[in-house]
């Protein structure tokens, strides 16, 4: 089933609150002004007002509105859907998203005017530029493997950071940047990865699927890594139309005595 995620409505909201943002810190930056004013205006009269380090916190604080990414981290077991999901966002199939544990790196969505991937190095190697289809082909790790670096506790990719995709879409221009995790429910050393990442993030996506919904491997996640952080989380419930494809129509006899039996 080919599904398209309506943005339009998400893109005029995020336009709203950049306009918002932009005209708080306009006010901000124009209270700093009044500070400074006030400063040498008390300097030359009875002294100053000893607000200088106010001063200097608004006016970072008005850059930071002006200047600063919203950062979305999407978590979820594997196999949730949660690549797939950004794809359709995306409107392209850009990120690593067939049957296997795709996505085994921690990569980051952010805009650009040109399409392209960077991997990131741990080791102390210059980053690399790659192109979407050997990205995908490179960094994707079929379920057997999985499996075997789950028992033995070992990332699929201990030599890399993370890997950081650019890509000129709207959503992103508006100062949005999406962190795609891999699969938590697998081996410890990258859930590590995943959640250790949560500090550098505004709000968590959490991916649960229809058919299996919050396991307590999920509840577990939730209650340890994620209750009380002060982080905005979102639930999105993937594969309704499997749910539905596994209902029973109580009108079809067939169906009815397929079941009883």
């Amino acid at each position: 089933m080919n599904l398209k995620v309506e943005t339009s409505n998400f893109l005029n909201d995020l336009e709203r609150v950049a306009a918002v943002r932009r005209e708080i810190a306009d006010r901000l930056s124009n209270i700093a002004t009044a500070i400074n004013q006030s400063e040498l205006a008390g300097a030359e009269a009875s002294g100053k007002l000893g607000l200088e380090t106010d001063s200097a916190d608004i006016n970072l604080a008005s850059k930071n509105l002006r200047q600063g990414v919203f950062r979305l981290l999407v978590l979820g077991d594997m196999k949730r859907g949660k690549s797939t999901f950004l794809n359709a966002l995306i409107g392209e199939n850009l990120l690593p998203s067939d049957v296997n544990p795709c996505t085994a790196l921690l990569t980051i969505l952010r805009y650009g005017s040109e399409k392209k991937v960077t991997v990131y190095f741990n080791d102390g190697k210059s980053p690399k530029q790659l192109d979407f289809k050997s990205f995908k082909q490179n960094y994707t790790i079929d379920p057997a493997e999985a499996k075997r670096l789950e028992a033995e506790n070992k990332p699929a990719f201990p030599d890399i950071d993370c890997a950081v995709v650019e890509y000129p879409l709207p959503l992103l221009e508006k100062g949005i940047e999406i962190v795609d995790s891999p699969g938590l429910n697998d081996t410890e050393a990258r859930n590590e990865l995943s959640l250790g990442y949560i500090n550098n993030c505004h709000a968590i996506l959490f991916v649960l699927r229809a058919t299996q919904p919050c396991t307590m491997g999920e509840r577990r996640y939730l209650e340890n890594y994620i209750k009380n952080r002060g982080l905005s989380v979102f639930f999105l419930i993937n594969a309704w139309d499997q749910v539905r494809e596994s209902l029973i129509d109580p009108d079809d006899p067939e169906e009815l005595a397929e079941a009883e039996g």
